[in-house]
């Protein structure tokens, strides 16, 4: 007889990144579970997403009804947002840009940091609150405005041109 509260050991994966967001993920503590699906939802490590999108089911299941907290938005938003992402690169549906809309935690300058976005201009935004930035996709070139905004914590609204 199995107790209910028990469970199989986690996976471990050989891709040393995956394999840490994974065990995070499966941790069963929400505070953990956030910070990992904060990472993976924002994660372009192709061998780290191909290792963790293989257990995208098992990982939905382990956080199913763990209350994970959240002032003024949900962290469940970034768990789903991680799931998406996964089931996105699984699917092999297109270029990882196409989720930036969905997750408004996406910061143009990081991406920019990172190599994912290329800066094509820098201006106010039409309504006078925040940046606007111009930016292309260094994998599929797709064009993007991604307009700072803020309400009681800093978030990007994303548009494709």
């Amino acid at each position: 007889m199995r107790w209910p509260w028990s469970t199989a050991p986690s996976p471990r994966l050989e891709d040393a990144q995956a394999d840490v967001l994974m065990q995070e993920l499966l941790s069963r503590d929400g505070t953990r579970i956030t910070a990992a699906a904060r990472s993976v939802a924002r994660l372009f490590t192709a061998s780290s997403l191909e290792a963790l999108a293989a257990h995208v089911e098992l990982i939905e299941q382990r956080c199913r009804g763990i209350a994970l907290g959240g002032m003024l938005i949900s962290n469940q938003s970034h768990l789903k947002a991680a799931l998406q992402r996964l089931r996105y690169w699984q699917a092999h549906t297109g270029c990882l840009c196409a989720l930036n809309p969905g997750y408004p935690f996406f910061d143009p300058r990081r991406l920019l940091e990172q190599g994912q976005m290329q800066l094509l201009s820098m201006e106010p935004a039409e309504d006078g609150w925040g940046d606007c930035h111009t930016v292309a996709c260094t994998q599929c070139g797709q064009h993007w405005q991604a307009i700072d905004r803020e309400y009681h914590y800093p978030w990007w609204e994303w548009k494709a041109l």
